[in-house]
Protein backbone atom coordinates (compact mmCIF):
# COMPACT_ATOMS: atom_id res chain seq x y z
CA UNK A 1 0.00 0.00 0.00
CA UNK A 2 1.48 2.98 -1.11
CA UNK A 3 2.21 5.18 2.11
CA UNK A 4 0.28 8.15 3.18
CA UNK A 5 3.29 10.26 3.42
CA UNK A 6 3.68 9.52 -0.02
CA UNK A 7 0.40 10.55 -1.00
CA UNK A 8 0.35 13.55 1.07
CA UNK A 9 3.99 14.82 -1.42
CA UNK A 10 2.54 13.79 -3.80
CA UNK A 11 -0.50 15.23 -3.52
CA UNK A 12 -0.45 17.96 -1.13
CA UNK A 13 -3.93 19.88 -2.03
CA UNK A 14 -5.06 16.44 -0.99
CA UNK A 15 -3.23 16.35 2.43
CA UNK A 16 -3.16 19.86 4.12
CA UNK A 17 -5.98 20.44 5.96
CA UNK A 18 -5.63 24.26 5.85
CA UNK A 19 -5.84 24.35 2.15
CA UNK A 20 -8.83 26.39 0.75
CA UNK A 21 -8.74 24.16 -2.32
CA UNK A 22 -12.01 22.13 -2.69
CA UNK A 23 -11.19 18.65 -4.00
CA UNK A 24 -13.64 17.14 -6.09
CA UNK A 25 -14.93 13.65 -7.05
CA UNK A 26 -16.07 12.48 -9.55
CA UNK A 27 -19.05 10.05 -9.18
CA UNK A 28 -21.50 8.48 -11.69
CA UNK A 29 -25.11 10.11 -11.97
CA UNK A 30 -26.87 6.71 -12.43
CA UNK A 31 -25.55 3.24 -11.94
CA UNK A 32 -26.54 1.00 -14.53
CA UNK A 33 -27.11 -2.94 -13.02
CA UNK A 34 -27.15 -3.76 -16.74
CA UNK A 35 -23.83 -2.64 -18.02
CA UNK A 36 -21.57 -5.20 -19.21
CA UNK A 37 -18.33 -4.95 -17.63
CA UNK A 38 -16.09 -2.34 -18.86
CA UNK A 39 -12.53 -1.75 -20.08
CA UNK A 40 -11.10 -0.04 -17.13
CA UNK A 41 -11.04 3.62 -17.26
CA UNK A 42 -9.96 6.53 -15.13
CA UNK A 43 -13.79 7.55 -14.45
CA UNK A 44 -16.28 5.39 -11.83
CA UNK A 45 -17.51 2.06 -13.36
CA UNK A 46 -20.89 1.28 -13.12
CA UNK A 47 -21.70 -2.05 -11.01
CA UNK A 48 -21.19 -4.64 -13.09
CA UNK A 49 -21.79 -8.37 -11.98
CA UNK A 50 -19.16 -10.25 -10.26
CA UNK A 51 -16.53 -12.35 -12.35
CA UNK A 52 -17.57 -15.91 -11.93
CA UNK A 53 -15.07 -18.44 -9.11
CA UNK A 54 -13.94 -21.42 -11.34
CA UNK A 55 -13.57 -24.35 -8.71
CA UNK A 56 -9.98 -25.36 -8.74
CA UNK A 57 -10.01 -29.25 -9.90
CA UNK A 58 -7.74 -32.01 -8.77
CA UNK A 59 -5.72 -31.26 -12.32
CA UNK A 60 -5.25 -27.70 -11.79
CA UNK A 61 -4.24 -27.14 -8.54
CA UNK A 62 -3.08 -23.54 -9.65
CA UNK A 63 -6.69 -22.47 -10.71
CA UNK A 64 -7.55 -18.85 -10.00
CA UNK A 65 -9.70 -16.41 -10.85
CA UNK A 66 -10.12 -12.51 -11.40
CA UNK A 67 -11.03 -10.24 -9.00
CA UNK A 68 -11.55 -6.23 -9.54
CA UNK A 69 -10.27 -3.61 -7.27
CA UNK A 70 -10.60 -0.23 -7.34
CA UNK A 71 -7.46 2.24 -6.53
CA UNK A 72 -7.61 5.75 -6.98
CA UNK A 73 -5.89 8.49 -9.05
CA UNK A 74 -5.51 12.23 -7.82
CA UNK A 75 -4.94 15.04 -10.52
CA UNK A 76 -2.96 18.38 -10.25
CA UNK A 77 -6.37 20.22 -9.12
CA UNK A 78 -7.13 17.69 -6.48
CA UNK A 79 -10.11 15.66 -8.57
CA UNK A 80 -10.23 12.05 -7.12
CA UNK A 81 -11.18 9.29 -9.88
CA UNK A 82 -11.01 6.04 -9.04
CA UNK A 83 -9.72 3.40 -11.46
CA UNK A 84 -10.66 -0.31 -11.44
CA UNK A 85 -7.49 -3.22 -12.11
CA UNK A 86 -8.18 -6.80 -12.34
CA UNK A 87 -5.87 -8.99 -9.84
CA UNK A 88 -6.15 -12.45 -10.17
CA UNK A 89 -6.85 -14.71 -6.94
CA UNK A 90 -6.91 -18.52 -6.31
CA UNK A 91 -10.03 -20.23 -6.56
CA UNK A 92 -9.51 -22.24 -3.38
CA UNK A 93 -9.17 -18.86 -1.60
CA UNK A 94 -12.19 -16.96 0.01
CA UNK A 95 -12.70 -14.76 -2.49
CA UNK A 96 -14.28 -11.78 -0.83
CA UNK A 97 -11.51 -11.90 2.08
CA UNK A 98 -8.75 -12.46 -0.22
CA UNK A 99 -9.92 -9.44 -2.63
CA UNK A 100 -9.80 -7.29 0.22
CA UNK A 101 -6.42 -8.11 1.26
CA UNK A 102 -4.79 -7.68 -2.26
CA UNK A 103 -7.05 -4.09 -2.00
CA UNK A 104 -5.37 -3.18 1.40
CA UNK A 105 -1.74 -5.01 -0.36
CA UNK A 106 -2.21 -1.78 -2.75
CA UNK A 107 -1.27 -1.25 -6.20
CA UNK A 108 1.44 -2.83 -7.87
CA UNK A 109 4.85 -1.31 -9.18
CA UNK A 110 2.93 -1.08 -12.87
CA UNK A 111 -0.08 0.50 -11.04
CA UNK A 112 2.15 3.21 -9.32
CA UNK A 113 3.72 4.04 -12.46
CA UNK A 114 -0.08 4.64 -13.45
CA UNK A 115 -0.07 6.78 -11.09
CA UNK A 116 -2.84 5.00 -8.87
CA UNK A 117 -2.98 4.65 -5.55
CA UNK A 118 -4.57 3.69 -2.11
CA UNK A 119 -5.88 5.52 0.67
CA UNK A 120 -6.49 2.96 2.88
CA UNK A 121 -4.56 3.84 6.16
CA UNK A 122 -1.13 2.31 6.32
CA UNK A 123 -0.96 -0.49 8.83
CA UNK A 124 -4.43 -1.66 8.34
CA UNK A 125 -5.28 -4.87 8.50
CA UNK A 126 -8.70 -7.20 7.56
CA UNK A 127 -9.39 -9.63 10.11
CA UNK A 128 -12.67 -11.35 9.22
CA UNK A 129 -15.24 -11.16 6.20
CA UNK A 130 -18.79 -12.76 5.90
CA UNK A 131 -21.87 -11.80 3.88
CA UNK A 132 -25.51 -11.98 5.47
CA UNK A 133 -28.69 -11.14 3.12
CA UNK A 134 -26.61 -8.90 0.66
CA UNK A 135 -24.35 -7.71 3.56
CA UNK A 136 -20.84 -7.85 3.79
CA UNK A 137 -19.56 -7.60 7.14
CA UNK A 138 -15.71 -6.58 7.26
CA UNK A 139 -13.68 -6.62 10.07
CA UNK A 140 -11.20 -4.32 10.48
CA UNK A 141 -8.28 -3.47 12.68
CA UNK A 142 -8.17 0.05 15.01
CA UNK A 143 -5.75 1.31 12.26
CA UNK A 144 -8.50 1.68 9.92
CA UNK A 145 -10.16 4.52 12.06
CA UNK A 146 -6.85 7.03 11.33
CA UNK A 147 -6.50 8.56 7.83
CA UNK A 148 -4.13 11.64 7.74
CA UNK A 149 -5.52 12.67 4.42
CA UNK A 150 -8.93 13.70 6.27
CA UNK A 151 -12.37 13.65 5.60
CA UNK A 152 -11.68 13.05 1.61
CA UNK A 153 -9.36 10.57 2.48
CA UNK A 154 -12.23 8.52 5.08
CA UNK A 155 -14.17 9.15 2.05
CA UNK A 156 -11.70 7.35 -0.53
CA UNK A 157 -10.84 4.53 1.78
CA UNK A 158 -14.68 3.80 2.17
CA UNK A 159 -15.74 4.28 -1.52
CA UNK A 160 -12.46 1.91 -2.45
CA UNK A 161 -13.66 -0.81 -0.17
CA UNK A 162 -17.35 -0.82 -1.04
CA UNK A 163 -16.69 -0.80 -4.38
CA UNK A 164 -14.73 -3.70 -4.39
CA UNK A 165 -16.53 -5.88 -2.47
CA UNK A 166 -19.83 -5.03 -4.29
CA UNK A 167 -18.22 -6.05 -7.25
CA UNK A 168 -19.91 -9.89 -5.64
CA UNK A 169 -23.27 -10.39 -7.13
CA UNK A 170 -24.44 -11.37 -3.77
CA UNK A 171 -23.00 -8.16 -1.90
CA UNK A 172 -25.05 -4.87 -1.88
CA UNK A 173 -23.79 -3.48 0.57
CA UNK A 174 -20.64 -2.82 3.46
CA UNK A 175 -21.33 -2.94 7.15
CA UNK A 176 -17.77 -1.92 8.88
CA UNK A 177 -16.36 -3.53 12.10
CA UNK A 178 -13.53 -1.89 13.50
CA UNK A 179 -12.30 -5.14 16.07
CA UNK A 180 -15.11 -6.73 16.06
CA UNK A 181 -17.49 -3.82 17.28
CA UNK A 182 -20.01 -1.83 14.98
CA UNK A 183 -18.62 2.62 15.25
CA UNK A 184 -20.67 5.16 14.32
CA UNK A 185 -17.97 7.51 12.97
CA UNK A 186 -13.94 6.94 11.88
CA UNK A 187 -11.96 9.40 13.03
CA UNK A 188 -12.20 12.78 14.55
CA UNK A 189 -13.45 14.34 11.12
CA UNK A 190 -16.52 12.11 11.83
CA UNK A 191 -17.26 9.85 8.64
CA UNK A 192 -19.95 7.41 9.82
CA UNK A 193 -19.94 4.01 9.12
CA UNK A 194 -23.03 3.23 11.70
CA UNK A 195 -24.85 1.13 8.78
CA UNK A 196 -24.35 -0.54 6.19
CA UNK A 197 -23.16 1.39 2.91
CA UNK A 198 -23.81 0.92 -0.46
CA UNK A 199 -22.29 2.34 -4.20
CA UNK A 200 -25.86 4.42 -4.29
CA UNK A 201 -24.67 6.29 -0.73
CA UNK A 202 -21.74 7.98 -2.64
Amino acid sequence: MLNQEIASRYFPKLANKESQTTIKIERPSSPNTQDKVPAPTISRPKPIPQPQIKPPSSSDSQASSLARLFFVRVNDEGTISFKSVLRPIPADSPPLLTSIQALIDGPRPGEISAHLLSLIPEGTEIMGARIEAGIAYLDFNEQFRFNTLGIEGYRSQIEQIVYTATEFSNVQKVQFLIEGQQVDYLGGEGFWVGGPLGREDF
